[in-house]
């Protein structure tokens, strides 16, 4: 990765601009998510954005800690349609406080949502010291470390008010309160400043520390940044960035009531969408990619590489279809290249690791094959030998192997009806014309007849000698050769496919014997 501040990549910007505010001591990085339902790649943009930024920090030999924060004290605002509806009446409870709604698996609501996304993590290498899990709930308002914030607010919502008028131009309400406080019911109530009791550390009669109340969000979070010394934060540029925005209204929070000051925030992640869709992510909606259905069609390292190749505020589009190739083959070129356009971003993908992480031989050129081989292994390295890339497996084996799990799990969930055929071992029932049979007729023999080994170019040149003998078109040819082996009017190109198949078997098939 450059280091040089002429660089152009938003990375090196970044960096450089936070070494500038920080130039001494420890850095933190802190990113939090709520786990109110399944986490989606639009999550992980805020986790991978905020590690992308400790990570060059690292490379300019500073030491950071990555805090992510898991903000399980946020209540349950509504019951999803996608959650059993026995349990519906723990709407509006906090979601570290709501059991399993699948029943015991996990302690709590909110950790079983953060454990399918936790499972990624490793991965993904957001692993190790510098790298830590805090629960709002059990690390910072249970144990007592955000009382004293709850009644520096408490003491100070004149001031509040005055502070979020001046910056978003809206009353709040007379009876607004800076928190919430959990009532007999299970739920957050706004708490009544008129009942409060410093001594009694009561609220509305109820107790307020120790895990028994909450600070509103928009102060929760610059509360947070002061007791955890947060130096740098990204976020989501819309929901947060805007003027009158929580981290406008939390910078000043931040210095007018707590007495800290705000992070670098000049970074901030636009949404991830999927292709096609101009609605953001979101699991009530069901249109969420997860990171699991993500890892499981590309390597961890090309994930990383997406989130970071763009900047950060772009909007992105995942597209798990034919979009795929293009991801996968440029992050190769990448690899190759050390002077790529994105060769950047590839640094940190790939965190420092040496070998290779994509094989020389191209993710649709893989999906063919091992369709060719109808799903083998071991007969889509041989049939990648055959046809021109013996000295790729002999190198790359073990990456090649790998990296049919991906192919394999792509053709099973995302791959388009275009790409996907399969070799029928029973001669389909198909209406050949006499020109069509003969010309299959004809290369059979000539297939028969070849002497040396076929590969992909010998086969070419034998189907377009046999298409001239019988003077038939190339898409009547084709859509026979197509036909009778796939039972399809399309497939791949024909010379490598048919060179990939069995000799004697392909012989029978174009005489059209079973």
């Amino acid at each position: 990765m450059a280091t040089e501040p002429t660089s152009n990549y938003w990375l090196d910007i970044a960096a450089e601009d936070i070494n500038k505010r920080y130039p001494e001591g420890e850095i933190v990085v802190s990113s939090g998510i709520s786990p109110s339902a399944s986490y989606h790649i639009g999550h992980f943009r805020e986790v991978m954005t905020n590690e992308a930024m400790a990570w060059a920090l690292r490379q300019r030999g500073r030491t950071v800690r990555h805090i992510h924060v898991v903000d399980n004290f946020d209540p349950l605002r509504t019951w999803y349609d996608f959650l059993p509806p026995a349990k519906q009446d723990y709407a509006g409870w906090p979601v570290a406080l709501i059991p399993d709604p699948e029943g015991d698996c996990h302690a709590s609501y909110a950790d079983h949502f953060y454990s399918l996304f936790e499972i990624s993590f490793e991965p993904m290498g957001l692993t190790g010291a510098t790298f830590e899990i805090i629960k709002s709930y059990e690390d910072l308002y249970k144990p007592g470390h955000m009382n004293r914030y709850i009644e520096k607010a408490l003491e100070q919502t004149p001031k509040i008010k005055t502070i979020f008028k001046q910056l978003v131009n809206r009353d709040l309400s007379e009876d607004w309160s800076p928190v919430l406080v959990l009532d007999e019911t299970g739920r957050f109530v706004k708490g009544d400043i008129a009942t409060w009791d410093r001594d009694a550390k009561t609220m509305n009669g109820h107790p307020y520390e120790n895990g028994l109340a909450k600070l509103d969000w928009r102060l929760d979070w610059p509360a947070r940044w002061v007791y955890l010394g947060v130096n740098v934060e990204s976020f989501g540029a819309q929901e947060h960035g805007a003027a009158g925005g929580s981290y406008q209204t939390g910078a000043e929070f931040v210095k007018q009531i707590f007495g800290g000051q705000p992070p670098y925030g000049e970074v901030r992640y636009g949404h991830i969408h999927r292709l096609g869709e101009n609605l953001k992510m979101s699991s009530s909606k069901g249109n969420v990619i997860t990171p699991t259905d993500a890892l499981e069609i590309m390597p961890a390292e090309v994930f990383r590489y997406f989130m970071v190749r763009s900047r950060p505020e772009r909007k992105l589009y995942f597209d798990s279809g034919l979009g795929l190739f293009n991801l996968i083959d440029e992050f190769a070129a990448a690899q190759a290249d050390p002077h790529h356009e994105f060769r950047d971003a590839y640094e940190f993908a790939v965190a420092g690791k040496t070998e290779r992480v994509i094989s020389r031989v191209s993710f649709k050129h893989l999906v063919q094959v091992y369709q060719a081989a109808q799903g083998d292994i071991e007969g889509t390295l041989q049939t990648l030998e055959r046809t021109g890339y013996e000295a790729a497996v002999k190198v790359e084996k073990a990456i090649i192997t790998e990296e049919l799990k991906f192919v394999h799990n792509w053709l099973k969930k995302h791959a388009p009806e275009a790409v996907r055929f399969s070799v029928q071992q029973k001669l389909p029932e198909v209406n050949l014309n006499e020109t069509q049979t003969a010309f299959l007729s004809q290369l059979a023999d000539a297939v028969k007849e070849y002497e040396a080994e076929l590969d992909g170019k010998a086969m070419h040149v034998l189907i377009y000698a046999a298409a001239e003998k019988t003077e038939i078109g190339p898409k009547d040819g084709f859509s026979a050769l197509y036909r009778v082996i796939l039972n399809k009017d399309y497939g791949p190109k024909a010379g490598w496919f048919l060179a990939s198949l069995d000799r004697d078997w392909l012989v029978k098939r174009l005489k059209l014997e079973e």
